[in-house]
């Protein structure tokens, strides 16, 4: 592959990603489709590893989001919440996020007073938790010190959003390594 046009596109998705980002909670709207390549830079600490420099919205798409929460209110976001970057969707009734963390595995997602499974999906060890204001995290485990985390909020505590969460989680594991 020709170095400069890795180095191209990496600077032109780093560009969509930054300008797409905003500070947690501030709605943003972005000026271009979120970029389809992997090679957006981490931002924050990391430990290594199969997701180093992946950007979050190549795991599910606008389409396959719709598939499961119905139509979308704009086009999917990244940002950086805390350690993990976040492709954010927005359904009409819900919030969709489905994150990378690098720096943290399974054994560090806690219950937070909330009951915690463990299963499998495809490949992958997961946990669920689900939080008492109408969320589900499904977590799941790429290595030791890294996960993918797909988490749905329903926007209401009387909406089961965990089997939503499971078909998402469903469609992003084939694509982690």
């Amino acid at each position: 592959m020709n170095p400069r046009l890795v180095l191209i596109g990496a600077a032109v998705a780093l560009a969509a990603a930054t300008a797409c980002g905003g500070p947690a909670g501030e709605e943003t709207t972005p000026t271009t489709a979120p970029p389809q390549s992997t090679t957006v830079a981490p931002v924050g600490p990391s430990r290594g590893g199969p997701l180093d420099g992946t950007d979050p919205c190549t795991l599910l798409t606008k389409a396959e989001a719709e598939q499961v929460t119905g139509a979308q209110t704009a086009e999917p976001v990244v940002e950086q919440l805390g350690t993990a970057r976040v492709c954010n969707f927005s359904p009409q009734t819900a919030r969709l996020g489905v994150g990378i963390r690098t720096t943290a595995g399974l054994a560090e997602v806690q219950s937070n007073g909330s009951l915690v499974e463990e299963f499998q999906i495809g490949r992958h060890q997961v946990k669920q938790s689900v939080g008492a204001t109408g969320s589900c995290g499904i977590f799941i485990g790429v290595t030791e010190s890294s996960r993918v985390d797909v988490v749905l909020n329903s926007g209401s505590p009387d909406v089961d959003p965990c089997p939503a969460a499971l078909k998402v989680a469903e469609l992003v594991e084939p694509r982690l390594p």
